[in-house]
Order: structure tokens, then C-alpha cells, then sequence
């Protein structure tokens, strides 16, 4: 398979479009409620900014990533074996078409109050266009002033090695883990203080098989709260593995339930070898 190189597309994009980014326009499934949280700020190929599930056909639908589906859509892939909630999904390109493979995870919550998604591919050279998202359904949460609390939960990610391949193609594989999340809701004054580690990691191929485990762990720096939106602050996100950190990135989140019982979070972190893009759902 002829792999591509995400970055090609944007000098004949600037040229056509002046001084714009093109990565930075307004679509029409763009989600800008403040319930949401979308890494499409945080990198120029994490475009994804919108997700939506219907449950009656299993389909999965991501907006925002090139070239993945006519309609956006995802199959579930039958075969996952994941334990954690989550699902796994793939894009379904036609042949002798310019649509190209796109792998992802969706979880919603078991109340119902939110989900998550993340995607990547190994179409590209580079790691090519990917991301997350979170949303709150349902109502905004009466978040407390006061009081220390313990969120715990589940993760899983879509996992790309550059040239770790047959015969030196990207790799995608599914990671699943363990999430324990923190909140101070009255320290730091006025802005509350929220951070976790995601540990447990283990590794599936893209048939959802398992196939082994990941050393170290992804600590998500302490952050703030933004009571008006109901949402987490954009923080670090790192990757230690033997005490080293390896690899970084940013998380972020959003809270659900009527009183914040619920946490639903994206983060990615990358190195020069893999980028790990990936959503959890945790719970008091």
C-alpha cells in the first residue's frame, strides 16, 4: 500500500485559501458546545472535533479526519476482546477509492451522561491525522465547592509506531488501561485542582486481539477547573516508563452527572517513534 504524507496537502491549501490555516476552518459538524473537549487544539494533524454514536447500528461516527469515509463512519470491529467497556472501530474504504484505513475506540458511560472516542491511522509516513473528543450528555453538572474525591475508571487508545510495520510500515495498535483521578474542588481557591495516572496498559492488535502489556505509566499533571463550562483545563500529559519520561502531550475533560460524578477525558502523548491518542471515563 502507497502510504502518504499528511503534511503534502498544505502548500496547495494555503496557496488556495491566502493566508488561512486550513486546519483551523469551521465545518459542519464542528462542535463548539462547552460540554466538549477536542485535541484539535493541541496538534495540527489531531483534527478530530466531533464524535456521535448510534447505538441501534453500532456505528460510530468522527468528523473532521480526511479521507476516512464518505460519511464518516465506523464499523465495529467483532472480533475486540477488550474487557474495560470500550469498543473498537474501524473506517471501511472502498476499493479504488482515495479512502484510506482509520482505526478507533468509543466508550460510552454506563450512565449514559457521557463518552469518548479517539482515532489514528497508519496511512501516512508521518503519524497522519488522528485525534479525540469527550462530551457530556445530558444536562450541566452542579459542581460542589468543597471536598477531596477519588475518580476511578477505564482508558484505551489508538496506539501508532512509525516503520514498526511489514516491511516498514506504520503500526496501529488498540491500548486499554486503568484510570485513578484526584479532585480538590476548593484548592487551588476559585479554580479547584484535578489530576491521575493512567497505568495497567495493555496492548491489542487491530483485530482486538491482546498481545501483550506496556511498561510505565501516562501521569496527567494537576490542573484546574473551569466552573462556568464545567470542564478541565488543558495540562501535561506524560509518559514514564523505568522512571524516564519518554514521551508528552496534554489531556483535558470535561465533568457529568448532576454533581460532577462523572469524568470523561482525552490525552495524547508523543515521541519521535509513537503517538498514543486515547479517552477515558472514570467515576467516583
Amino acid at each position: 500500500m502507497t502510504r502518504l504524507y499528511s503534511g503534502i496537502a498544505i502548500l496547495a491549501l494555503v496557496a488556495a485559501c491566502g493566508d488561512g490555516n486550513p486546519f483551523n476552518t469551521v465545518e459542519d459538524g464542528d462542535d463548539t458546545t462547552p460540554g466538549s473537549a477536542y485535541l484539535d487544539d493541541e496538534g495540527t494533524f489531531l483534527t478530530l472535533n466531533n464524535i456521535a454514536y448510534d447505538p441501534g447500528s453500532d456505528t460510530l461516527t468522527i468528523n473532521n479526519i480526511p479521507f476516512d469515509d464518505p460519511n464518516n463512519a465506523y464499523k465495529r470491529i467483532q472480533t475486540e476482546t477488550f474487557a474495560n467497556g470500550f469498543n473498537a472501530y474501524e473506517s471501511d474504504p472502498a476499493p479504488g477509492t482515495n479512502e484510506v484505513q482509520y482505526f478507533a475506540v468509543f466508550r460510552r458511560s454506563d450512565s449514559g451522561r457521557s463518552q469518548v472516542a479517539a482515532a489514528g491511522t497508519t496511512a501516512y509516513v508521518d503519524f497522519g491525522y488522528g485525534g479525540a473528543g469527550a462530551q457530556r450528555l445530558g444536562a450541566n453538572p452542579t459542581l460542589p465547592n468543597t471536598g477531596i474525591y477519588s475518580y476511578n475508571g477505564e482508558y484505551a487508545a489508538v496506539r501508532t509506531t512509525l516503520d514498526a510495520g511489514p516491511g516498514g510500515s506504520n503500526l496501529v495498535e488498540f491500548v486499554t488501561g486503568d484510570v485513578a483521578m484526584r479532585v480538590d474542588y476548593g484548592d487551588f481557591d476559585d479554580t479547584g485542582t484535578v489530576g491521575g495516572t493512567v497505568g495497567n496498559r495493555r496492548l491489542y492488535d487491530t483485530t482486538g486481539t491482546q498481545i501483550g502489556t506496556l511498561d510505565g505509566f501516562i501521569s496527567m499533571q494537576d490542573s484546574t477547573i473551569d466552573f462556568e463550562t464545567q470542564t478541565i483545563v488543558a495540562a501535561q500529559a506524560t509518559e514514564f516508563v523505568g522512571g524516564d519520561a519518554t514521551r508528552s502531550g496534554k489531556w483535558e475533560g470535561v465533568f457529568a452527572g448532576p454533581n460532577g460524578e462523572e469524568i470523561a477525558g482525552i490525552l495524547f502523548v508523543e515521541g519521535d517513534d509513537v503517538r498514543e491518542v486515547g479517552g477515558f471515563v472514570t467515576t467516583q
